[in-house]
């Protein structure tokens, strides 16, 4: 397969961490969005190891905090529309990992190990409070299950948003191996597309002039916040990042650290939403015919976190693809909404 000449951030946001393809839909409306321009400055910076900031966003007032982990390859920004409708009911905050958004890089390896740790840097430093109810969309789910397996306490609630589970890659490679193959490919690429574009920039630095390797933001963006996002995508040390994390995450050293601090969260309320509709890729022959074994395993997987409560939900949302929130963003607030009173009504 040749490598892509898709930007490698875009590669990226192909994938349903790791395997599903699902392109991300157009930002959904919200009521009383927040406002774009706020978004081309960080939110508050945290100390972390290495003289490194780790930059939060929160909205709202009131308990337990909702605290929002993005996909893979997405940063805090992808949160707007729902930190505007949740910061009506509780107080909501947004955080980006190294190397995203205004989050500085790391010389760390990105595992889920030292994302779950930049967490809980990023909450103890902040002041927010526990308990909180986490949210997580993609491979945000792996930071969000491995802060509540190491810190149940502090943990009222969960909603995970079409998630990622640890043994996605052997589970769908058993059940749909042509389509598989394809997801393969496209990992595979992605991986290659970045690693291509380090390798790059280490070998050059960036002349002045178009990155073929970044991303360019959307025309109707503020100017300020385009030329925001433009810098913070061309830094080298931050494609570093993504990349450890994009290996960290198809080699299986994320499955292996999550199968190690597995275990069940008691009564704690979760809630799974899974995307109810296929991948909207062109697949023909055998793999066209492995489309509903894949939605079906996926929703296996899924039905399987929310099993790790005695009060787990799963779902699955019709008319949704992976980027549920941007689909039927109102499914997920309910979602939040839902876990929000049951934490209130138990005085968690």
């Amino acid at each position: 397969m040749k490598r892509s000449t898709i930007p490698y951030r875009c590669l990226v946001r192909l994938l349903v961490p790791g395997l599903l393809i699902a392109a991300p839909a157009p930002a959904a409306p919200s009521p009383a969005p927040l406002e774009l321009g706020a978004y081309a400055r960080p939110g508050l910076l945290v100390k972390a190891p290495g003289g490194r900031r780790l930059s939060i966003r929160c909205v709202g007032e009131g308990g337990p905090a909702v605290i929002l982990t993005a996909g893979a390859g997405d940063q805090s920004l992808t949160w707007r529309s729902i930190q505007s409708t949740v910061a009506g009911k509780t107080r909501v905050c947004a955080w980006d990992r190294a190397g995203f958004g205004f989050s500085d890089p790391s010389v760390e390896v990105q595992d889920v190990s030292h994302r779950t740790a930049d967490l809980e840097r990023i909450l103890a430093g902040s002041g927010i409070r526990p308990p909180y109810l986490l949210v997580g969309h993609s491979l945000g789910s792996f930071e969000t299950l491995m802060f509540a397996f190491r810190h149940p306490r502090k943990v009222a609630g969960i909603v995970l948003i079409d998630p990622s589970s640890p043994d996605q890659d052997a589970r769908l490679k058993r059940a749909t191996p042509a389509f598989y193959d394809i997801i393969d490919a496209y990992q595979k690429g992605a991986v290659e597309a970045l690693r291509a574009c380090v390798v790059k920039d280490s070998a050059k630095p960036q002349a002045s002039g178009e990155d073929a390797c970044a991303n360019t933001p959307p025309d109707d963006y503020p100017p300020e916040l385009r030329e925001a996002l433009i810098q913070l995508d061309s830094r080298t040390a931050a494609r570093r990042n993504h990349l450890s994390l994009l290996e960290a995450m198809f080699s299986g050293t994320d499955t292996r650290q999550l199968h190690a601090a597995w275990r069940p969260l008691g009564d704690t309320p979760i809630i799974v939403l899974t995307a109810g509709s296929p991948p909207p890729m062109p697949v023909e022959g055998q793999a066209r015919q492995e489309v509903p074994l894949i939605q079906a395993e996926w929703a296996r997987m899924h039905a399987a976190i929310a099993a790790l409560s005695s009060r787990g939900t799963h779902r699955v949302v019709t008319g949704a693809t992976h980027y549920i929130y941007r689909d039927r963003p109102e499914v997920v607030t309910d979602a939040i909404a839902e876990v929000l009173r049951s934490i209130r009504d138990a005085g968690r």
